[in-house]
């Protein structure tokens, strides 16, 4: 039988790729898209719902009715432009009471499961040293965004238990692919114009990546495996790279020389937090590992892409069928 699927968050870089990759699997799923507004997928085999912002408790009865499965993509990530820090309550009416809401009215609907894109900020930003984050680790989280991600997961089980609702959190380091943003596609955007920068030291430090296919597959089989039912699972690639390893990965796979020199990194780090550069400290010489090893003992999952094929479709052009609602 076909599992019924709503993916919120569908303008969002991760939504829009996994309504995607469930469209491609027409034998095991049937998809449902919803986006607060603008642009979303439009296909023949894809039904969309308008709805509001989740800090307005906005009604998702039409949407959820009829399905099995919810899989919520949909979060605020940083703060709405003019709001800055003043407003780090945003996060939690979003986040926290935004998806708690949203929870409670898929079950009020009949959903049976509900999985939720959480983030290892929710453990923390960075990982000593040969350490990794574990799924029974205990969670730090110092920034607004990790500290909301971790308080959603906190409801989200309360409903589960209060429910019978089957509850999945999926914690997700950084995601790259094609066109990706943030750190991983500044990095990119430096390779391509072949930047010569002073990162050639930067090789102590030790990162998990998810390249999007991989995450779509590992999303694909949270939906329909029993066994992911009310368990916490991180995902990445299954290595751990340096930021140099980054930039030579890069290099490699989109033909470009790697213009790195050396440089001390203790001065790089002052000179980052002098100019206020806190995340790029962080991303360039922090470490941030989580271990997998659960997804491959519970679910048998391995990613299957290989990671210098991940590489090298982010080179490529993101796919997305977009309209307007």
């Amino acid at each position: 039988m076909k599992n019924r699927v709503l993916v919120t968050g569908a303008n969002g870089y991760v939504g829009n790729a996994l309504i995607l990759s469930l469209l491609e699997k027409k034998s095991d799923f049937i998809v449902r898209a919803s986006a607060r507004r603008g642009s979303v997928l439009k296909s023949k085999e894809l039904e969309v719902f308008k709805v509001g912002n989740l800090e307005d408790n906005p009604d998702y009865s039409k949407a959820f009715e009829g399905c099995d499965t919810v899989v919520d993509c949909a979060a605020m990530v940083s703060p709405r432009r003019n709001q800055g820090w003043i407003d780090q309550s945003a996060f939690r009416r979003v986040n926290v009471i935004g998806t708690a809401y949203m929870a409670r009215q898929a079950h009020l609907a009949g959903v049976k499961r509900f999985i939720f894109l959480s983030s290892t900020q929710a453990n923390g930003e960075t990982t000593p040293p040969y350490k990794k984050f574990f799924p029974n680790s205990l969670p730090r989280p110092k920034l607004a965004f990790g500290i909301s991600m971790l308080d959603a997961e906190k409801e989200l089980k309360k409903i589960a238990k209060e429910t019978g609702m089957e509850v999945v959190i999926v914690r997700i380091p950084t995601v790259y692919g094609p066109e990706c943003k943030g750190l991983v596609g500044v990095i990119r955007t430096m390779v391509r114009y072949c930047l010569p920068l002073p990162l050639r030291w930067a090789n102590k430090n030790q990162r998990s990546l998810v390249a999007i296919d991989n995450l779509t597959d590992f999303l694909s089989l949270c939906i329909k495996n029993p066994k992911a039912a009310n368990q916490l699972f991180f995902v990445s690639d299954g290595k751990d790279l340096s930021t140099l390893e980054i930039f030579k990965l890069f290099a490699r796979t989109g033909s470009r020389p790697c213009c790195l020199w050396g440089f001390p990194v203790a001065l790089l780090k002052l000179f980052n937090s002098y100019i206020g550069r806190q995340s790029w400290e962080d991303f360039f010489f922090g470490s941030m590992v989580v271990d997998t090893q659960k997804e491959k003992m519970e679910l048998n999952w391995t990613p299957p892409v290989p990671i210098e094929e991940c590489f090298r479709r982010a080179w490529g052009k993101r796919k997305v069928l977009g309209g307007n609602l």
